[in-house]
C-alpha cells in the first residue's frame, strides 16, 4: 500500500526505494499468488513529494530520483512473477500513475483521475508514461495527454483502454477482492508464464523509448522551466515557462 496519506501518498524517496524493492519480496513469498496495490485513504498517489523537491531546488542540486532508481521501479514492476492489480481511488498523478500502468491489471472508481502531469512542471515524461501509454492507449492520444498533462477520469480511461474497469465506489474492494480470489486460486505456474511472457514482448517494445524519455527527463532537471514548474505549483499559480 501506498501510505502517505496526508500528501496523498506522494511518494518520498523512501517510498520510492520501498516500491522498487517490494516486488523482490513478493516473488521470494510462496505464499503470496496475487499483490493487490493501492492507496491509504482517498488517493492513489499524487505524484512525487514536491515538498523534497523544493527543499533540492533552493539548493541547487537535481531532487529526482538517479535514472537506475527510476528504472528499477518500473522495471520490477513488469519483471514480479505474480499478477499485480492496481486498485485506484481519487488521483493518480505524475509517478503515481505509472506506477499504477505498470501494473497487470488496473480497476479504479468512479471517481479516479489520471494524470502524467510531468510537462507542467517543466519536466520531460519519464516515469514510463512516454514508453507505455502509447501501446495502452494509441500514439495520438497518448501524446495529446502527455504533451498537455491534462488528466482522464476513471470513465474516459477505460473507454480509450488506460485502464481495465471503472466501477462504482461500492464496487471497487468487492470486485478486485474477487478478482484476486481467483487469480489466487488459478495455476500459479501457468498464470505466472503467462504474464512473463506478455511482459517481454512489452519490454523490448518500451525499452528504447523508455531509456530515452529517462534522459530526456534527467535533462530538464537543469532547466529554468523546471525551476519555474515546481515553484509555481508550491505558490498555486500558473507557471510562466521561458523554454530554458
Amino acid at each position: 500500500m501506498l501510505n502517505n496519506p496526508t500528501k496523498k501518498n506522494a511518494v518520498s524517496r523512501p517510498m520510492h526505494r520501498e516500491i522498487e524493492r517490494i516486488w523482490d519480496d513478493v516473488d521470494a513469498d510462496n505464499n503470496i499468488r496475487v499483490a493487490v496495490l493501492t492507496g491509504e485513504g482517498n488517493a492513489f498517489c499524487a505524484g512525487t513529494d514536491l515538498s523534497v523537491q523544493d527543499e533540492d531546488n533552493a539548493q541547487g542540486r537535481p531532487s529526482r530520483p538517479p535514472t537506475r532508481s527510476a528504472r528499477r521501479l518500473f522495471w520490477n514492476m513488469l519483471d514480479c512473477e505474480k499478477p499485480i492489480i492496481a486498485k485506484v481511488r481519487g488521483p493518480a498523478y505524475g509517478v503515481g500513475v505509472n506506477i499504477a500502468m505498470a501494473a497487470d491489471i488496473v480497476i479504479a472508481a468512479e471517481g479516479a483521475r489520471f494524470c502524467d502531469s510531468h510537462v507542467k512542471m517543466g519536466i520531460a515524461a519519464g516515469d514510463g508514461g512516454a514508453a507505455l501509454w502509447p501501446l495502452l492507449i494509441g500514439f495520438h492520444r497518448a501524446k495529446e495527454l502527455l504533451m498537455t498533462g491534462d488528466p482522464v477520469d476513471a470513465k474516459r480511461a477505460a473507454e480509450i483502454g488506460l485502464i481495465n474497469h471503472c466501477l462504482p465506489e461500492a464496487e471497487l474492494d468487492p470486485f478486485v477482492d474477487a478478482l484476486a480470489a481467483r487469480l489466487a486460486a488459478g495455476a500459479p505456474l501457468a498464470i505466472s508464464y503467462t504474464k512473463m511472457a506478455v511482459n517481454m514482448m512489452l519490454k523490448q517494445l518500451t525499452a528504447g523509448a523508455f531509456e530515452t524519455s529517462l534522459a530526456y527527463d534527467q535533462m530538464t532537471l537543469f532547466t529554468d522551466d523546471f525551476r519555474e514548474g515546481t515553484r509555481a505549483f508550491l505558490e498555486k499559480r500558473a507557471p510562466k515557462f521561458s523554454g530554458k
